[in-house]
């Protein structure tokens, strides 16, 4: 880092440190709301985050004379520490106080909730504000630091959950936050501000040591006591990681737990209850190795694919507690693979309580992987006459999955065509979902479209989808059974004989039609004019729009709103409610300041910059968001969107910030930064969908590689814009923490309004629109004008406590003005 940018070294390690500690509070948050609320609700949490920094960012703006240059450095320390202690505070009464409520004041309660966690932020924002906008500019090291700290945050939490429970992990940030705020006024400034942070840091840093220890102890500390309005207890075990927190308590000897059963069991077995994020559930069976004492597995709905017809190799997709395993060796299968993506279920499994489920990893012919289903399937050599999915739906939102929501890569119409091609002749892919002919319908029609445009894919004839396509039911579940090599008549007649017997209502099969909808869709004629007249959007998913579950129409939430608040639907309504208060965040932010500083300055000057900002902003996230769920299912697992690609693209947009140097660009090299921001969007625009499908099978470690080297140039041309920006329009500095503002509020915009995007219109349509907006950043900054006014002569620093000392060399730059002096100037 040139020394010759005049700005000390603890500034940069400051703005590192505030920037991890805040996106990796972000992220627990995620995981928190998940956990306490639903899934959707954790959807905010990034945008409550931005809005807290936009909130803090015009906090300067409009306080310029508390926050001017000679006060950087003790207002960043007191802000620091009120970051640390408000967002421990916050988390502290998010897990003590009693999620019970009445139904009437729920909105209420989330709303304080949601502003509780706003204020954390908002501190934030005043830090990270004040070194980008009231330091003389320096060139983009600093906002290079800001990125790469990010960057390192995403990152560090994920191995942090490995080694601390989350509210540990919530205490050691506060900790370091505080501790950065020390760094920049140890060594002088104000005694208050230093003293405050001195004392924050180490208090959280005590209490942090003190909470790991009796985590990892086993004793009893600060945890989740309440969740989705129940009070938790009975724990015999619980494990967060980044995308879920799994949790095991005693059943005790009850009916057996399950899902479709055609006859209510007579016997009673002990089981343990596993929980997924609070909610999403399935069982941990007491097995002696006795396949007897299972026989009421038969009459499950979900294993009607072994009547039809009798497999020997079976892959389980989600082994869960290890019911589908179980169901396996009832059934006789030889040889069993199960597929478990979530490394805390998997411990349960072969670990904690592997000697109450019989060690099932080792059963003779049973082989454990702890997997993306997909991403192993797709490298893997092995072939099956059955693989079986049981109502994969875990309804947590993952860490990355604050940035894209639930979109499930199992039930598309490629995901279909890979599990196709890793069958046996004759072999069957089982699928099963929630089910209600009168209420709950959409998944299973959706269910049919994927299995009809798969089978094509596949090259069935159109005319013959309907001799491949079974569905069956008992109770709330629809077991939908598709085989690319079609059923003979004698092999569906036997399967029809013990389909019956075994009490499951036949609802589709070769020679039964269930309504003229299933008939539409398998006939291959069911375009996007009928599609569109249903009152439900069953497309078929892909890969680009993988939103399985939201079958709601979006007008529906506005002319039929109580029709859209049952099953994962209701998650869409968070999103137009969040996409609602940050088109209202915006206004509020961007429009208001905008039209009061209009009366003080020409739109010609106005204008650009901020329509600039606000630009990238929308354009950054767009592209982020897509780019993200274009990636996880290549990768093979969520966690990779946090550790792969959303590291990547942090990391690498502080590179090519730090590229931007302290003096105004000449116009050529403006051009040729646009330009190679332009191609290089457009190359990884067209190349993630091919490449990705290219590589599928291609190992773990060669497919990060390939991810990183699409992300990578587009994201180091991307971080240059912000500091580009800056370099071009510093002359308006009385602005600048507006501007910073603008950028952070349509960010947040962009996180809501990318996953809106994509459920309308697909991923790529959301990326495009990325692009567009860069493009529209790109016209700026070539058809500026030329400034009028002389380039700014090296000048003094305005000195003041903890800020510059003097035997430091000032950068090119010019003090802030407050906007009361630019305004008579």
């Amino acid at each position: 880092m040139p020394a010759s940018l005049g700005i000390p070294g603890r500034y940069y390690f400051a703005i590192f440190v505030l920037a991890c500690a805040t996106l990796s509070f972000q992220i627990l948050i995620t995981r928190f709301f998940s956990v306490m609320l639903y899934y959707h609700f954790a959807f905010a949490a990034i945008s409550l985050a931005m809005l807290g920094l936009t909130r803090g960012a015009m906090e300067v703006y409009n306080n310029a004379e508390r926050y001017g240059p000679e006060a950087v450095g003790p207002e960043f320390a007191r802000h620091a520490s009120w970051f640390a202690v408000s967002g421990v505070g916050a988390m502290v009464a998010f897990l003590c106080v009693p999620l019970v409520i009445p139904a009437v004041l729920a909105q209420g309660a989330l709303a304080l909730a949601a502003l509780a966690f706003v204020i954390p932020f908002s501190e934030s924002g005043i830090c990270i504000t004040l070194l980008l906008t009231r330091l003389p500019y320096a060139g983009g090291w600093l906002y290079a630091a800001d990125l790469t700290g990010a960057a390192f945050g995403c990152l560090g939490i994920i191995f942090a959950l490995l080694v601390v429970d989350p509210v540990s992990a919530t205490l050691w940030l506060g900790a370091f936050a505080a501790g950065a705020g020390w760094m920049v006024v140890r060594s002088g400034g104000d005694v208050g501000s230093r003293r405050l942070s001195g004392v924050v840091a180490l208090t959280l840093a005590t209490t942090a040591a003190l909470h790991t220890g009796l985590d990892v102890a086993g004793k009893s500390h600060l945890g989740v006591f309440w969740a989705k309005g129940r009070e938790e207890t009975g724990t015999l075990f619980e494990r967060w990681n980044t995308y879920s927190r799994v949790r095991v308590r005693p059943l005790g000897e009850t009916a057996p737990f399950g899902w479709g059963f055609a006859r209510d069991p007579k016997v009673k077995i002990d089981q343990n209850y596993l929980d997924i994020d609070s909610d999403a559930a399935t069982v941990i069976t007491r097995h002696d190795g006795d396949l007897d004492k299972l026989s009421y597995l038969k009459d499950d709905v979900i294993n009607a694919a072994y009547l039809v017809q009798p497999p020997t190799d079976v892959a389980v997709i989600g082994v869960g507690g290890g019911r589908d395993i179980l169901s396996a060796l009832l059934f006789g299968a030889k040889r069993i693979r199960g597929i478990e993506i979530n490394p805390a279920i998997f411990e349960v499994l072969t670990d904690k309580f592997a000697e109450f489920s019989g060690h099932l990893d080792r059963q003779p012919g049973v082989k454990l992987v702890n997997a993306e289903a997909r991403s192993y399937i797709n490298h893997s050599s092995d072939r099956y006459d059955l693989v079986q999915i049981s109502l994969i739906d875990t309804w947590a939102a993952t860490a990355a999955g604050g940035l894209t929501l639930t979109e499930n890569r199992l039930y598309t119409v490629e995901a279909w065509g890979d599990f196709y091609r890793a069958l046996k002749p004759g072999g069957l892919l089982s699928i099963s979902r929630w089910y209600d002919p009168t209420d709950h319908s959409g998944e299973f029609y959706r269910l049919v479209a994927i299995a009809a445009n798969a089978l094509q894919r596949h090259g069935v004839p159109v005319g013959e989808l309907a001799r491949h396509v079974i569905a069956v039911n008992a109770g709330p579940i629809v077991t939908v059974i598709t085989r690319p090599d079609a059923l003979t008549d004698a092999e569906w007649q036997s399967a029809r004989v013990r389909l019956a017997a075994q009490g499951f209502k036949i609802i589709l099969a070769p020679d039964v039609a269930f309504d003229a909808i299933t008939s539409k869709l398998l006939s291959g004629n069911a375009g996007p004019a009928f599609l569109a007249s249903l009152p439900e959007n069953i497309t078929a998913s892909t890969d680009d729009s993988p939103f399985f579950f939201f079958t709601q129409r979006f007008t529906n939430f506005i002319t039929k709103p109580s029709s859209t608040v049952t099953n994962n639907n209701v998650a869409t309504s968070m999103i137009l409610l969040v996409l609602g208060v940050a088109l209202a965040a915006c206004a509020y932010y961007i429009v208001v300041p905008f039209v009061r500083l209009a009366r003080q300055m020409p739109l010609t000057r106005l204008t650009p910059p901020v329509v600039y900002f606000s630009a990238i902003g929308l354009g950054f996230m767009l592209i982020e968001v897509s780019q993200m769920q274009r990636l996880m299912v290549f990768l093979g697992h969520p966690v990779y969107g946090l550790s792969v690609v959303l590291f990547t693209i942090l990391i690498f947009s502080g590179i090519g910030s730090a590229t931007v140097g302290a003096l105004t660009p000449h116009r050529g090299v403006v051009l040729g930064r646009v330009a190679a921001l332009l191609v290089t969007l457009t190359v990884a625009g067209f190349l993630t969908p091919l490449v990705s499908t290219w590589a599928r099978s291609e190992a773990t470690d060669i497919r990060i590689l390939i991810s990183v080297s699409l992300l990578a140039p587009p994201a180091f041309c991307m971080g240059m814009m912000f500091p580009l920006g800056l370099s071009i329009w510093r002359r308006h500095s009385e602005i600048l923490p507006f501007l910073w503002s603008a950028n952070g509020i349509t960010s947040m915009l962009a996180s809501v309004l990318g996953v809106t995007l994509s459920i309308l219109f697909g991923i790529a349509s959301t990326y495009a629109l990325g692009v567009a907006l860069y493009v529209v950043s790109a016209a700026l900054l070539a058809l500026r004008r030329k400034e009028s006014h002389p380039v700014l002569p090296v000048v003094e620093l305005i000195q003041g406590p903890g800020l510059v000392p003097d035997d430091v060399a000032s950068p090119i730059g010019s003090p802030i003005p407050s906007p009361q002096a630019a305004a008579r100037t």
